[in-house]
């Protein structure tokens, strides 16, 4: 038999998911913007004041579900990461919430959330670069640059992805970041 604590937390989760995945679909219908804590309790079937126990605001519950679906990208790259491994195994991660993403990068999506998201995409790349070490070539544009330059790219490719269905595994996008992305970051295409 299942401890009373263990069923209020069961409720906890069942509650925050219906209003997670309320979000969501209204911001597909009509726009983040537009989608107000009425319409998501609406949606839910819960009370507004269930609502607030659980979040401040709508952007309160987008922020805590963007954290939960894995902290905007995915966890820290370590030193067995490559420039290549990384953005596969953001690609996977992606995959995984794909409606999440989909919605949140798209155009009635959240531009503080794509910001956010290309952020990290940003401080992934810096790690992997810095393993690289400094490079040689005189000519090589200045790191933020190329970490704007690479995080703009992939967000964009990967919204493109969504949009279209995802032609192909996150292997095969990263194979295509991976050529894309290659002279931006001042490496060797393999």
């Amino acid at each position: 038999m299942q401890n009373p604590v263990e069923i209020e937390d069961l409720r906890v989760r069942r509650t925050r998911t219906t209003l997670q995945r309320a979000l969501i679909e209204l911001t597909v219908e009509k726009g983040f913007a537009a989608v107000t804590v009425r319409d998501i309790c609406e949606r839910a079937m819960v009370n507004r004041s269930t609502f607030y126990r659980h979040y401040i605001d709508k952007y309160d519950l987008l922020d805590q579900y963007a954290a939960e679906v894995g902290k905007l990208t995915t966890p820290a790259p370590s030193e067995n990461d490559g420039l290549h491994t990384g953005p596969l195994q953001l690609l996977k991660h992606v995959q995984q919430f794909a409606d999440f993403y989909r919605v949140m990068l798209g155009q009635n999506g959240d531009p503080l959330f794509t910001q956010r998201f290309r952020e990290n995409i940003a401080e992934r790349f810096r790690y992997l670069l810095s393993l690289q070490g400094a490079p040689t070539d005189p000519n090589t544009p200045p790191l933020e640059m190329r970490l704007n330059y690479i995080a703009s790219a992939v967000v964009g490719a990967i919204l493109w992805w969504l949009e279209n269905d995802q032609p192909g595994m996150p292997e095969q996008m990263g194979i295509w970041l991976r050529q894309l992305n290659s002279a931006a970051l001042g490496a060797r295409p393999t």
